[in-house]
């Protein structure tokens, strides 16, 4: 049986060692290739103390009810080989991580735990061997016991992490125990897509590989290469022979060019030590970008996504791209006032189950823009159908009351065109339909404003020629009809 002396000797001894592994190993540093063969022991020697561990618990239950010398001693030498064991996976651990290609933060968090496991395994050695005092007591063992035992669940979960991703140890544990590890799904957390219409590109997708894949050897602690790739700074100030991003030209790219290369290339990145190589999803995903542009400022929803993209960030959780209007926090519809409305002869519709925006048509105007259902729910409404009405240009003034309109239709109306200024600086707005009204060169002044205009309809108005050409000259995204035969 291994006495108290010995035990606290050896807890002190574990102590001056482990300090060693903290501050004397620098993660950032480069390892000598016998370091590396041993630190690509580590995923074995990792198993040994994890066995020990069990055997003395083991041990100290079956003791609890035996009360043997027999199984205090199998308990104190497994304990023993538990922490010596521990220290030089520990070590080989370090020195892997020196070989750069696993996340940081990961790669810490795994480290310290192992440093934690061994040292309550010798701390634990020196409470199984106390003969009296406060070792001795219930909660001191129990709480030891936890440490140890807890660590390493924590422990190699997150080395799990570090070598198959975030999830892989609890992917089919119990749901009380996803909840303790806190290990939501994967694939709806790796990547920022619930904003798309506010989050970059960059910022959403490219960034998350970047860190994960690439920083640990070209990020703010490490620069192989003299290449970093934490911020868009670092990315935009690098200087090499070869440009690092061509926008729109992924395969003049470099950073393109090396994740491409065939595993086993000494340029392929990331290297082939690596544990995680970059996956197939993941370049494409990168192409993209770079394809697009290579921008820092682009939206998600703005960019064009092909196919083959939308694809790989529905798995991610990329649900419909919601832009405009639809992207608004609106608050829902005051039902009453729908009502009122509708019982004056107002036809109102939501857009679609679940949304708070409204289409609305009326042909008396008096009943559509005006009065305290048009003031209440002003806000809701996007679509607005005036066609064939008695809308005039004095009338149309009360449209500026609706901030939200992507649609107009005023065909059939008496309108000329100067009430359209009231709808002039609408921000969403991109679709007017003028058809069949008495619109002419006048109104081109007002229409010139609306640069978010995609449909424009001109069919039998009086707008000349020469004024159609100077709206595709001033609107070249807008498609305007104007009824000829295409």
């Amino acid at each position: 049986m291994i006495s108290q002396r010995f035990s606290r000797w050896n807890l002190v001894l574990i102590t001056i060692l482990l300090v060693g592994v903290a501050f004397l190993i620098d993660p950032s540093g480069r390892s000598s290739s016998i370091f590396r063969f041993f630190g690509r022991l580590h995923p074995a020697m990792i198993h040994f103390p994890i066995v020990f561990v069990i055997v003395a618990f083991m041990g100290s239950v079956v003791n609890r009810f035996t009360k043997s010398e027999r199984w205090d001693s199998l308990v104190h030498i497994s304990l023993f080989l538990a922490c010596w064991a521990g220290l030089k996976a520990v070590f080989a651990g370090s020195w892997l991580s020196q070989t750069g290609g696993y996340p940081s933060d990961l790669i810490t968090l795994h480290k310290w735990f192992g440093i934690g496991i061994v040292w309550s395994s010798a701390f634990l050695l020196v409470v199984t061997t106390a003969g009296s005092g406060i070792f001795q007591t219930r909660m001191v063992r129990l709480v030891s016991w936890a440490a140890v035992l807890g660590g390493l669940v924590v422990g190699g979960d997150l080395g799990g992490q570090l070598t198959h991703g975030r999830g892989f140890v609890t992917q089919y544990a119990p749901a009380g125990l996803r909840l303790v590890l806190e290990h939501p799904d994967p694939m709806k957390t790796r990547f920022d897509l619930s904003t798309p219409d506010v989050t970059t590109v960059y910022d959403g997708i490219v960034s998350p590989i970047l860190m994960e894949k690439c920083s640990s050897c070209h990020g703010a602690d490490r620069g192989k290469g003299s290449l970093r790739l934490h911020t868009v700074e670092a990315i935009t100030t690098h200087e090499g022979d070869e440009p690092l991003l061509t926008a729109g030209k992924p395969e003049e790219s470099l950073l393109i060019k090396r994740i491409e290369l065939p595993e086993g290339h000494e340029d392929q990145m990331p290297p082939m030590y690596n544990a995680k190589p970059i996956s197939h999803a993941d370049v494409e995903l990168l192409k993209w970008w770079v394809s697009s542009g290579a921008s820092f400022d682009q939206t998600i929803a703005s960019v064009e996504m092909p196919t083959t993209i939308y694809t790989i960030l529905q798995a991610y959780g990329l649900g419909g791209i919601r832009t405009g209007v639809f992207a608004l926090d609106v608050a829902p519809p005051d039902t009453a006032l729908i009502a009122s409305w509708r019982q004056k002869g107002v036809s109102v519709d939501v857009l679609a189950e679940g949304e708070s925006l409204l289409s609305v048509r009326c042909t008396v105007v008096q009943d559509c823009i005006w009065g305290p259902e048009a003031d209440g729910l002003a806000a809701n409404v996007t679509w607005i159908d005036l066609r064939n009405s008695d809308l005039t240009d004095e009338s149309m003034a009360g449209l500026g009351r609706f901030p939200l309109l992507t649609r107009v239709n005023v065909a059939g109306t008496a309108i000329s065109g100067s009430g359209l200024a009231a709808i002039s600086g609408h921000e969403y707005l991109d679709y007017l339909n003028l058809y069949g009204s008495m619109v002419d060169d006048n109104a081109l002044q007002h229409i010139e404003l609306m640069k978010k205009l995609t449909s424009l309809y001109l069919w039998q108005t009086k707008v000349s020629e020469e004024g159609i050409a100077r709206l595709r000259s001033a609107l070249p995204q807008t498609e305007i009809d104007t009824g000829d035969a295409k």
